[in-house]
């Protein structure tokens, strides 16, 4: 009786042990399979691939990049992730998705609204592509630093709205400030409307009017220094385009590994929908959709002027607030 005892509890030792063997190389094991089954599902000989996915989890909103702020991805020495903004260009950004194609490679487009609206195909081609979709405001403001907050607000969620409408799906919760500009009270607004903050760690410097070669001898040089990071280009410079199919080759040829970055949850426009229910509504799978007798392009038109009167009123309060105080 004893003997089956002691044996039973040894039994149940073992598979308690096993269980928890299981549970600790799962998530390792997945990661593994995910891998292999990108490489494997990739044709083209000598491919950059896509090494892992990281799910990025919006739900507390998130800043990652250090030429910002103090934090940057959990990236593992070596991995990179590539990211596009300014776009979408069609001649420009159609190249850059060739060369993603040829190297399987995913990257993230933070695409302006207004390039977006104006480029709906390409839009659609980046979502069925696989790529994750971001934003970059509706119109690229130089500095949001420099306008009053309910503007900047509209900017961010206007471009949201814009982007996923062209994409013609749910978009992530990815945004970047135009000049890596940030402003305090904006990112308490992206923290709470839940959407991440990205900058960036690799900064090629590709608007600088540089040669093909010279952006991918400053990519990397500067990864050389990193050892990982987040890489800025843009999908409205030619140079970047022509780039793009040496810069893969070299990335995979130093052993670097691509990583593509996906969002826990897809944004879920809100703050522009009470703006748009005084016009009849708001339907934003289609930006030619007619709203209350107005197209998007019509509607948006009278919410900026109107936004952009009260800027100028309150400029001239606080112009003749200085006037007198200097009487």
């Amino acid at each position: 009786m004893y003997r089956s005892v002691a044996a039973f509890s040894q039994l149940m030792k073992l598979l308690c042990l096993i269980v928890l063997i299981s549970f600790i190389f799962q998530p390792i094991g997945r990661a593994i399979a995910a891998s292999a089954a990108a490489n494997n599902a990739c044709k083209h000989k000598g491919a950059l691939g896509v090494s892992r996915v990281l799910e990025i989890d919006v739900s507390q909103g998130g800043q990652f990049g250090r030429a910002q702020f103090d934090n940057t991805l959990p990236l593992n020495p070596g991995e990179v992730v590539l990211t596009f903004d300014d776009g979408p260009l069609p001649h420009v950004t159609n190249k850059i998705l060739r060369a993603l194609a040829r190297h399987c490679a995913k990257a993230t487009f933070f695409a302006v609204g207004k390039m977006a609206l104006d480029a709906p195909d390409v839009m659609k081609r980046i979502a069925a592509a696989g790529h994750s979709i971001g934003t970059h405001t509706h119109s690229h403001p130089r500095d949001l630093r420099h306008h009053y907050n309910d503007y900047s607000r509209y900017q961010i969620e206007r471009g949201f709205l814009e982007v996923a409408s062209s994409a013609g799906r749910p978009i992530s919760a990815f945004f970047r400030y135009p000049g890596l500009h940030d402003e305090p009270k904006l990112n308490d607004y992206l923290t709470q409307r839940k959407i991440a903050n990205f900058s960036v760690d690799i900064i090629p410097g590709d608007t600088d009017g540089l040669s093909p070669a010279r952006i991918i001898s400053r990519t990397l040089s500067q990864l050389k220094r990193r050892g990982k990071g987040i890489i800025l280009l843009h999908d409205i410079k030619p140079a970047t385009a022509r780039a793009m199919p040496r810069l893969l080759a070299a990335l995979k040829a130093r052993g670097y590994k691509l990583v593509h970055i996906t969002s826990s949850q897809p944004f879920r426009p809100v703050a522009i929908e009470k703006l748009a229910t005084k016009y009849g509504g708001l339907h934003h799978k289609n930006p030619k959709t007619i709203i209350g007798g107005k197209s998007y392009r019509q509607l948006y038109a009278e919410v900026d002027r109107k936004i952009r009167a009260r800027q100028r009123k309150l400029f001239r309060v606080s112009k003749r607030k200085k006037w007198h105080k200097r009487r």
